[in-house]
């Protein structure tokens, strides 16, 4: 510990100065390269047909000159050689863990872990979360989620567990009677994605529990956007009466960033994946600061490595030095949104999340919502479904309030929209990433 309050896992690594670090992330790029080349057939077909000579990868520039990897091209490997495709790097009998992806844009991608990423890696990396976010042995942790196939909490809570933090299982309950279980357990931490403790902080209320009351100290909130969006990590923090922090990933790539306790924005553990942003239509590379595609490339899995892969996620790349002494690049405010996400109404781009951070700010609507985009051509306007924040609030109140969201949505976002106020409890709770786009299609 070098800076005051402050926890690292890997010192030498989170603080290292940048030109070593991005030694350090090509020198073990080049022996990725050499190791997917003479394991994966899908990689080595790539990378001969790009000309690329592993150890010719030197620089920035050098990484241009490997091919993208997209998630298309993973699910038609697996639909030609079912179940795992040809990109593995191991056989099926050396994985121990096998998840795959929510298929909420397409049929799910498989991935299979071998002992070394699930016992050694995955560790490795949730240690950098761990420590970012201030938790120690002395902390109880609450896992709400029923485990299944989607990668969801897994590897978050094997490490906690290797780390000495007692885990309270929390799956086949109801979410009164998880949170009773919350107090009852001593929970002072909390995971879930953030339309769920949310939901779960709704469930409170109805019920009388006083989280804010409780021992529960840090929320870590993943699988949606939400946790670095100021108006609901705020909602959050105040609902909660604990301090949130943002924790990002896929189950492809494996969980690759975190928010320290500075909350200067998410690092990306440079030490096991590199990372670029680039324009999502030329792909050309952007400044720092500039939105663009997170692509990223595993610099130490060994199971399915992927090389440059193309997130779809949209980011602001931060490298100036965080105050926790991290040099650990930054994505300020984290995942912004998701270039598959975007869509166009009366001709503007509209981010989900833009709509989100608007209507958060709104304290008269819950933190519930929906958008219902008509079909282009209808006449119809552009719909935000919300709920009141509870029963007491006036209808002189409510009609305030839509006028105020429609009024910063046109300004802020470009589009008119329609506000519909539906009765409270009537949008849908889930445990896992809410579907809040909702496209008619007549």
């Amino acid at each position: 510990m070098s800076v005051a309050g402050i926890t690292y896992w890997n010192e030498r690594l989170e603080r290292m100065a940048r030109p070593a670090l991005e030694r350090h992330q090509f020198d073990l790029l080049r022996e990725q390269l050499g190791y997917v080349r003479s394991r994966s057939p899908f990689y080595r077909r790539k990378l001969d047909a790009a000309g690329v000579v592993p150890q010719e990868i030197r620089t920035l520039e050098d990484l241009r000159r490997l091919p993208f990897t997209e998630k298309d091209e993973l699910r038609e490997s697996q639909e030609r050689l079912p179940p795992w495709g040809d990109f593995a790097c191991i056989a099926p009998k050396d994985a121990v863990r096998v998840f795959q992806t929510s298929g909420t844009t397409g049929r799910p991608v498989r991935v299979m872990l071998s002992r070394k990423d699930w016992h050694e890696n995955f560790y490795e990396q949730f240690s950098y979360f761990r420590c970012g976010f201030g938790l120690t042995e002395d902390d109880v942790l609450f896992v709400p989620f029923n485990y299944g196939l989607f990668v969801a909490w897994w590897g978050f809570q094997m490490a906690m567990e290797r780390a000495g933090l007692m885990v309270i299982p929390g799956g086949g309950l109801s979410s009164k009677d998880r949170l009773r279980a919350m107090l009852d357990w001593g929970a002072t931490v909390v995971c879930g994605t953030p339309s769920y403790l949310l939901y779960l902080a709704e469930t409170a209320r109805k019920h009388g529990i006083d989280l804010p009351g409780s021992p529960i100290r840090r929320i870590v909130a993943a699988g949606e956007p939400g946790a670095a969006v100021l108006a609901t990590k705020k909602a959050l923090e105040s609902q909660w009466g604990a301090e949130c922090f943002d924790d990002v990933g896929s189950t492809e790539i494996s969980n690759f960033g975190f928010e320290c306790t500075c909350h200067q924005g998410t690092h990306v553990v440079e030490s096991m994946l590199l990372a670029e942003v680039l324009d999502p239509e030329t792909q050309a590379p952007l400044p720092d600061g500039v939105v663009g595609e997170l692509v990223l490339t595993n610099l130490c899995c060994e199971s399915m490595p992927l090389i440059r892969y193309r997130t779809r996620d949209l980011v602001r790349f931060n490298r100036q030095t965080c105050e926790c002494g991290r040099t650990f690049l930054r994505l300020d405010g984290g995942i912004l949104g998701r270039t598959d996400d975007m869509f166009q109404f009366a001709g503007v781009n509209i981010f989900p999340t833009q709509v989100q951070n608007l209507l958060h700010g709104v304290d008269d609507f819950s933190q519930e919502w929906q958008l219902v985009v008509p079909p282009m051509g209808s006449g119809r306007h552009l719909r935000i479904r919300v709920e009141p924040a509870n029963e007491q609030v006036a209808r002189a109140r409510i009609d305030a309030a839509r006028e105020y969201l429609v009024e910063t949505v046109k300004y802020r976002v470009g589009v008119t929209p329609d506000v519909e106020v539906c009765a409270i409890g009537s949008l849908p709770r889930v445990e896992g990433k809410a579907r809040r786009v909702v496209r008619e299609t007549a």
